[in-house]
């Protein structure tokens, strides 16, 4: 715990609001998306930890922020989907837990919801494939970047299904869980004889470009 909140408020002193703290020069830099990306990372960690004060005060802060991810950026499906839809849904299923006053309808209503799901939303257009495997860029405002690569991680492929299952069993949308179960069937009908995966494949052939 000691650990955590030393880590935590390093950020908070000499990081925020940019996405990472460096270490060594004390100083914060933008990695994943110019979003905060630590303070929402580590919200529901907070929970976890007991902190229940400085959840509720990043909580209401998130809450009021506007068009927080209405940005021309480019951004990692994967580590956008993990780290800010997980984060921002996580956060949200423990609010009640950590004394925040939630709305009518929770959990199937709420501000941290209403961004998982605005996050989410722009990163659909990644799966627009051939195959509906994504692609691993996508721009948060103009979608799949004009010359993105098509060749994919593994990881980068059939790990959606938690958040984006989770999503649409909270908002009633079913296109998120269907876009990661799409994309999850065909990595696995892409498997080898011996049923092995590679780990890399391109999205658009579904041909493996390292095994």
């Amino acid at each position: 715990s000691a650990m955590f909140h030393r880590a935590y408020q390093g950020y908070l002193d000499h990081a925020y609001p940019y996405d990472e703290l460096r270490p060594l020069t004390c100083s914060g830099m933008d990695t994943w998306g110019s979003y905060s990306l630590t303070l929402i990372d580590a919200l529901d960690t907070l929970a976890v930890m007991g902190n229940h004060t400085e959840f509720r005060r990043v909580y209401t802060l998130l809450s009021e922020s506007k068009n927080h991810f209405d940005a021309n950026i480019n951004v990692s499906v994967f580590e956008t989907n993990i780290r800010i839809v997980g984060g921002l849904l996580a956060a949200h299923l423990l609010a009640r837990r950590c004394g925040v006053e939630v709305e009518p309808g929770w959990p199937c209503n709420g501000p941290l919801l209403r961004m998982a799901e605005d996050v989410a939303t722009r990163l659909l257009p990644a799966f627009d494939t051939e195959t509906g495997m994504p692609f691993g860029t996508v721009n948060l405002r103009h979608g799949v970047p004009k010359g993105e690569t098509p060749i994919t991680c593994t990881a980068g492929v059939g790990t959606y299904i938690v958040e984006f299952g989770a999503l649409s069993r909270l908002t009633g949308n079913p296109i998120f869980e269907e876009t990661a179960m799409r994309a999850m069937k065909s990595l696995w009908h892409s498997k080898s004889t011996i049923g092995l995966l590679g780990n890399h494949i391109d999205v658009q052939t579904g041909k493996w470009t390292a095994t």
